[in-house]
């Protein structure tokens, strides 16, 4: 790797797409020191298996107007999918001639960077759009406009300016009296999460009362990061998502596209751990579960009210179904990731795959083949005849699964991710889905 693109290959970068994968940029300059991790590493490069050969993978340090490494795509394609592919999985990817850089999340940083680089800005809309689509806020009234929320749940919503953070004696009185009045089966347990994050991070929790330090401790770091929302924490039975593409504005008649719906596996903290679902011979992926068609439906719904406001490109919806006593419920709008999202990376890998599906595990119109996808970590250095047991139970998911192997990184990684499709609408265990969670 190099720290500027060797001057032979420049003229490669401007026929085909560049990809900037600043996967985590919603924690700001943290970004970059994510990208090192070997499980945002391996995603980077599963993302560029969605763009066409002549793909270029850049790590760019926009703070000082820099790449930090740079590499063409077509060196980490995984032998288990078989001829790498002349195109990306969807057209739409790669937009513009010369193409736009293809970013995990529009940021006005990262933009700007790309203009003085590459002389064009991202694909996507303005960062300024991005940034109030991503809010989590816009998330909580789509799901009011809409009448999405189960009505036990919408009123205990709160959205947090960043002024509400910066009183903190009024906010805890506000808050508390709020627990008062939330309902028995939410056991007066609650969540307070920035507005902008990921997986989790920069959120805070308690029961009963805001008034601990923990909580108090947090106030000014979530007003730093735009706000913040209090709301319930929920037992929660399954984690839901649905990926989609937008179009823009000027291409009138057009109507969002939906390209599945996935049952997300996360762990406890919401860590991102892999996918479920099943695809069918024509490549629809659908997450197998019976709330399915509704939370399609309400996607769709959201997509539309994003597209009106400007937002166009991937997108996805996070939802989960919990308990409200002995109730189950599903909230179909949890977040609205206006961005690219492992689910776009899960179906667009399960798209490369479906010929070899097809092929071995003999799926024919009308039938449906069950998968699961996940990224299995070792701890400390791997070693090849150490793998980690969710690895090899993977592997050993029956004689009628196909196990695809999915690691390409030159550099040796704890970082495994794998692709295991099951015949006759199979599944995993139910044992191994929780090890996944765990």
């Amino acid at each position: 790797m190099t720290a500027e693109p060797p001057g032979e290959n420049r003229a490669a970068i401007e026929r085909g797409p560049t990809l900037l994968p600043n996967l985590g940029a919603e924690e700001g300059e943290d970004w970059r020191a994510l990208a090192t991790q070997p499980r945002v590493r391996v995603a980077a490069r599963l993302f560029a298996h969605l763009l066409s050969a002549t793909a270029h993978i850049a790590l760019p340090d926009p703070s000082r107007g820099t790449m930090t490494s740079w590499w063409p795509c077509d060196e980490a394609w995984p032998d288990a999918l078989g001829p790498r592919p002349t195109g990306p999985v969807f057209d739409w990817l790669e937009s513009g001639s010369p193409p736009h850089p293809v970013p995990w999340l529009v940021t006005p940083d990262l933009d700007r960077w790309s203009r003085e680089t590459f002389g064009r800005g991202l694909a996507g809309p303005p960062p300024e759009c991005v940034a109030r689509l991503h809010d989590k806020a816009f998330a909580i009234r789509t799901a009011r406009t809409l009448g999405l929320d189960p009505a036990g749940l919408a009123p205990l919503l709160r959205i947090l300016a960043p002024e509400d953070l910066r009183s903190p004696d009024a906010l805890v009185r506000r808050l508390d009296a709020d627990l008062r009045g939330w309902p028995a089966w939410t056991g007066r347990r609650f969540t307070l999460k920035p507005r902008w994050g990921t997986s989790g991070r920069g959120r805070v929790g308690g029961r009963g009362t805001a008034d601990t330090p923990g909580v108090r401790g947090a106030f000014a770091r979530l007003a730093a990061r735009g706000g913040a929302i209090f709301e319930p924490w929920l037992p929660r039975r399954n984690d839901l998502s649905v990926s989609l593409r937008i179009p823009p504005l000027e291409e009138t008649g057009m109507q969002p596209v939906l390209l599945g719906s996935l049952e997300t596996l996360v762990t406890p903290s919401g860590v991102f751990r892999g996918h479920l679902g099943e695809v069918d011979s024509r490549g629809r992926v659908f997450s197998g579960l019976r709330q399915d068609e509704a939370l399609r439906s309400d996607a769709a719904a959201v997509a539309r009210i994003a597209r009106e406001q400007g937002f166009h490109g991937p997108c996805g919806i996070d939802a989960f179904c919990y308990l409200e006593g002995e109730r189950e419920r599903l909230r179909p709008l949890v977040e609205f990731n206006a961005r690219a999202t492992m689910g776009l990376i899960t179906i667009g890998l399960v798209r490369r795959a479906l010929p070899l599906v097809r092929e071995r595990l003999g799926l024919e119109p009308g039938g449906r083949a069950g998968f699961v996808f996940a990224i299995t970590e070792t701890t400390g250095e791997p070693a090849a005849e150490a793998d980690p047991p969710l690895t090899k139970e993977l592997e050993a998911s029956g004689s009628d699964a196909l196990v695809l192997d999915l690691s390409s990184d030159p550099i040796p990684s704890p970082a495994r991710p794998l692709l295991v499709f099951f015949g006759k609408g199979g599944r995993p265990s139910a044992s191994l889905i929780e090890s996944l969670r765990c």
